[in-house]
């Protein structure tokens, strides 16, 4: 499905998966007070997947009246990349037939509100118009369509494209219970991951996928047990339980934005021994810092994880 995004960040929907609606906050900063934050937090209030690979019929049975077939911007070829990438699976984007809608879309099953669905029979994916610049539920629906069959499979969608596709209330519940570890996880301070951040492209520019451009928190596990990383302000204040798990703070000349992650699933936290997670954060060129768009100039930007960060690095965005 897809997800919509209520300002910051939306949240995943999922494909003839659909998702659930999540809430997750950002916060834009002001350039007259630069490292403090002034802005309200947003709540964005994001639909969720629920059934997207539900459709087993061989017509669509909600194919929206209104639905225009539209050809995929530039950026879906870099988005279908990636999907490939973290799934290892291989095919064609040309075989995939978009269309778009206004209208609102349900899960067939349940009722609950979608972003976007996959068709198996048709390899037709439908988004609405909300979602259709939102990557994380775009490529949800591309991992259906790389699949080519239904369901959220756990090592797929919270496993290998876990931070790259969005998966969250439904998905989650239909991937199954999450598989026990071998051992009981042990906490680790934040000195013993690694934490970094990779801007893609290195130089975003608006000739270049539109302007689109991500940038990917990566977190290690260096230590050779399963492990957990509690919260730095628990160990300042023991009752402090946060449920951030990874985070991306960019500034630059309009000012700076902080946006996070909320853990819905223990695949989120726990990790396995040397274990490598991902997530990735969607921006464009633009002039609005609450829709992730940043204007042309010189950045600084770091990645969190469990309010641990790693060190500044720089990037700049052309015109």
């Amino acid at each position: 499905m897809s997800t919509t995004r209520w300002h910051f960040r939306s949240e995943r929907l999922g494909a003839v998966y659909f998702r659930y609606h999540l809430f997750m906050r950002a916060t834009v900063f002001s350039t007259y007070t630069f490292w403090r934050l002034l802005s309200i937090p947003i709540v964005a209030a994001v639909l969720g997947l629920a059934a997207c690979d539900r459709l087993v019929g061989l017509v669509d049975p909600m194919f929206p009246s209104d639905a225009q077939q539209f050809a995929p911007p530039a950026v879906y070829s870099t988005w279908w990349t990636m999907t490939q990438a973290c799934s290892g699976l291989t095919g064609s984007l040309e075989d995939v037939t978009w269309f778009k809608t206004a209208q609102s879309l349900r899960d067939s099953r349940t009722g609950e509100p979608a972003g976007g669905y996959w068709n198996s029979f048709s390899n037709r994916i439908v988004l609405t118009t909300a979602v259709m610049l939102d990557g994380g539920s775009v490529r949800h629906e591309m991992l259906h369509s790389l699949l080519g069959k239904g369901g959220h499979p756990r090592n797929q969608f919270l496993g290998k494209c876990a931070g790259t596709v969005h998966c969250q209330g439904a998905c989650i519940r239909d991937a199954g219970p999450y598989p026990q570890p071998s051992e009981s996880p042990i906490h680790v301070p934040g000195d013993s991951i690694d934490i970094s951040v990779n801007v893609e492209p290195r130089y975003p520019n608006s000739a270049q996928d539109g302007g689109f451009f991500s940038m990917t928190v990566i977190v290690r596990n260096r230590s050779a047990h399963w492990a957990t990383v509690p919260s730095y302000y628990s160990s300042i204040f023991p009752e402090y339980d946060s449920t951030r798990t990874f985070e991306v703070d960019v500034r630059g000349p309009a000012g700076g934005i902080s946006d996070w992650e909320v853990r819905f699933d223990p695949s989120e936290w726990i990790f396995a021994p040397g274990e490598t997670k991902k997530q990735v954060f969607d921006f464009t060129i633009g002039h609005d810092l609450i829709a992730h768009k940043l204007p042309p100039g010189n950045y600084i930007a770091r990645g969190g994880y469990s309010d641990y960060w790693s060190t500044h690095s720089t990037f700049v965005i052309g015109p």
